[in-house]
């Protein structure tokens, strides 16, 4: 048997690395619970991330989000819309891409929740497979992302340039998940055989992303406060799920970093409010009309409620401060007067709101709370630093309970911080994250060490070979133990290339 070389690699699944004259085009999709988003860099210029925008919209003030919505419609001739372009009125699939999991998987909590109900319905409904329906999302966000990538640097360069893909998956996710997130990217087309070489896939935890991209933006901000050894905690608050993860700094330039304590996380994401909040909405309509409700919901006015004022309004800005919301009631006529309103305009105060947020935020708090401790238990040290970020986690009101939890909790010897970036930065980080894991691998830069042996691949099959089904497939191999051991563990590889390496 071949001596093992010694090599550093990802932990990620490896790729083979890139050479200097091939261009290359980095892909990270953030498949996520409520949205997703896409971000992309050139090889030529590594520092350049860019975020996939200048989305199809039928809403106002959404084309130039950074992520759309992670819902898709089937009309009664197939006709698929998908993220902002869904109208109104139309009704849509949503959350799916929890029904990924198995129902035993899900906490009982979670399973009984009205929109994954919905989800699973609207499934059963269409008759489509939870793959398939992501598969069909992920086909339009593909497409999309491509046509926009080429108005960026030409079709030309496009055609030339070879596809790295890394997509993103909660850390508490099981394997399984993994493998149907992987037939349905292969279903959507992604990975189809291009003229310029095969485009290659690799996977990676949320919260790893988001820390690879987070810690680069701290690292160019404040580099002279981070040393080798610090340990930082990762809180990845989305729309379904919310992971936590600490990860420590094992070299400064370039930057790199490894997991120092094992993820947890629950699905306690920003959805969960939203439940909430239709809850307490419906039973003010009720309170105004038995028929509100149906009145709005089929005029459209309720989306636009949903949309304006919860998602970018009191979702966003609640504070728990003293702050109050006027929802306003569709108009009948062309002035604003008081006749020509169906219903009253409805006030929202903060006492109304709390019930809202209190329950989801001092779950997330409890989350980063545990894996504080476990870090000062397992290091005998307090974590730099905690790291919001996630769409939820830009959320005001979260980083006041977090900074709360741990000055009431935790006695800190030193001072562990609470940071929260401005702007799109914490709700971009995934996909972010994505793209520099796929340059890092490209580059061939490595983590982790472990070793390899060369050309010592044996297949049991290839793609497009005929099997006997009354013959085994049987195929002999050892390991060179140097000392008594009582486990031992095996990996299982398959690779999608005709020519796979070996």
């Amino acid at each position: 048997m071949a001596r093992p070389s010694k090599k550093k690699t990802s932990q990620a699944k490896e790729s083979p690395p890139l050479r200097d004259e091939e261009p290359t085009i980095v892909i990270g999709i953030d498949f996520g619970t409520t949205y997703s988003g896409v971000a992309w860099a050139a090889s030529g210029l590594p520092n350049r991330i860019n975020i996939i925008t200048n989305w199809d919209a039928v809403k106002h003030h959404c084309s130039d989000k950074e992520k759309a919505p992670s819902a898709i419609s089937y009309d009664g001739s197939g006709k698929i819309t998908w993220g902002y372009s869904i109208p109104d009125k139309e009704s849509a699939i949503e959350w799916f891409k929890l029904c990924l999991l198995d129902e035993s998987d899900i906490p009982k909590a979670i399973r009984n929740s009205k929109r994954l109900q919905a989800a699973r319905d609207s499934l059963r409904q269409s008759d489509r497979r939870v793959v398939d329906v992501i598969s069909d999302y992920l086909k339009k966000l593909w497409k999309h992302t491509i046509l926009t990538i080429k108005r960026s640097i030409g079709e030309r360069l496009v055609n030339f340039s070879r596809f790295k893909v890394v997509a993103t998956l909660p850390a508490i996710w099981p394997v399984y998940a993994q493998i149907r997130m992987n037939e349905a990217i292969e279903k959507a087309g992604i990975l189809d055989a291009r003229p310029a070489g095969d485009t290659t896939l690799a996977f990676l935890s949320e919260p790893e992303a988001a820390a690879l991209a987070t810690m680069k933006d701290i690292f160019r901000y404040n580099k002279a406060n981070m040393e080798i050894g610090d340990h930082f905690v990762v809180c990845d608050a989305g729309g379904g799920t919310v992971d936590v993860i600490t990860y420590t700094v094992i070299q400064l330039d370039p930057l790199r970093v490894e997991e120092s304590v094992k993820g947890d996380g629950k699905l306690c994401g920003a959805s969960f409010l939203d439940e909430r909040f239709m809850d307490i909405l419906r039973a003010k309509l009720d309170e105004m009309s038995p028929d509100a409700w149906q009145i709005l919901e089929n005029s459209g006015a309720l989306s636009r409620i949903i949309n304006v004022d919860w998602e970018n309004g009191i979702k966003t800005q609640f504070r728990n401060t003293d702050q109050h919301w006027v929802i306003q009631m569709p108009v009948n006529g062309p002035k604003r007067t008081h006749d020509e309103f169906r219903f009253s305009d409805l006030k929202f105060d903060v006492k109304e709101a709390q019930p809202i947020f209190k329950p989801v935020m001092a779950e997330i708090s409890q989350l980063v709370i545990d894996q504080i401790e476990t870090v000062k238990k397992k290091y005998k040290k307090e974590p730099k630093c905690v790291i919001l970020v996630g769409g939820f986690g830009r959320q005001p009101y979260l980083y006041t309970c977090i900074q709360v939890a741990l000055e009431r909790d935790i006695k800190l010897e030193g001072k562990t911080e609470v940071l929260q970036s401005p702007g799109a930065e914490p709700w971009t980080a995934i996909c972010r994250g994505a793209v520099i894991r796929g340059l890092e691998l490209s580059d061939n830069t490595t983590e982790s060490t472990v070793f390899r042996a060369k050309d010592q691949t044996s297949w049991f099959l290839r793609v497009g070979e005929t099997v006997p089904v009354d013959k085994s497939i049987e195929k002999g191999f050892y390991y060179d133990i140097e000392q008594p051991i009582t486990k031992l563990h095996t990996a299982l590889i398959y690779s999608i290339s005709s020519t796979p390496s070996k």
